[in-house]
């Protein structure tokens, strides 16, 4: 697979993208692309999920409706990087119509970017109290490895998982 040093995400794309598509969030960086039995099976669990095409070029672009989406697979930039991760960060783009579940992720940090109001419950341990905190002007959000969180979106967000890796997410309650 091609190392990639440059990728550009203009958001008026990540906007259009959501206008011809029904499912309100888009992963552009990802651990590795969906592989078309795995999507057959989500698909048939009633899951709205797309089929993924490798990006060509620096510069994202959305896809139609019936169209894959146009991926970079993470390990595309881990040149110089450790051989135990798939790549450096995963990056998805989430707005207020995304389901946010509670989750945690035991091997990587994720980062939450809005310039709209963006606003979080978590908890830092498992017997830790609940903690609530909202950026009504939207801002960045970080949860390290562990922490249980769920957010809430009031509009486009960017959510960036350092280092990607793959099946690390956990559904939990708070």
């Amino acid at each position: 697979m091609p190392t990639r040093r440059v990728l550009a995400i203009p958001l008026e794309e990540v906007v259009e993208h959501f206008g011809l598509n029904s499912r309100q969030d888009v992963k552009v960086v990802a651990p590795e692309m969906l592989a078309g039995e795995l999507i057959a099976r989500l698909q048939a669990a009633g899951r709205p999920l797309k089929a993924e095409e490798l990006l060509q070029g620096i510069e994202w672009r959305h896809s139609a409706g019936d169209d894959p989406n146009l991926l970079c697979e993470s390990r595309q930039f881990a040149a110089g990087l450790a051989e135990d991760t798939l790549g450096p960060f995963a990056i998805c783009f989430a707005n207020e119509k995304a389901p946010q579940d509670t989750h945690y992720h035991p091997h990587h940090l994720e980062i939450y970017f809005s310039e709209h109001s963006l606003g979080a419950e978590f908890r830092l341990e498992a017997n830790s109290p609940i903690e609530g905190i909202k950026l009504a002007s939207g801002g960045v959000l970080v949860f390290a490895a562990g922490v249980v969180h769920r957010a809430r979106l009031g509009g486009m967000t960017v959510v960036i998982e350092i280092p990607a890796v793959k099946n690390d997410k956990v559904v939990a309650d708070l």
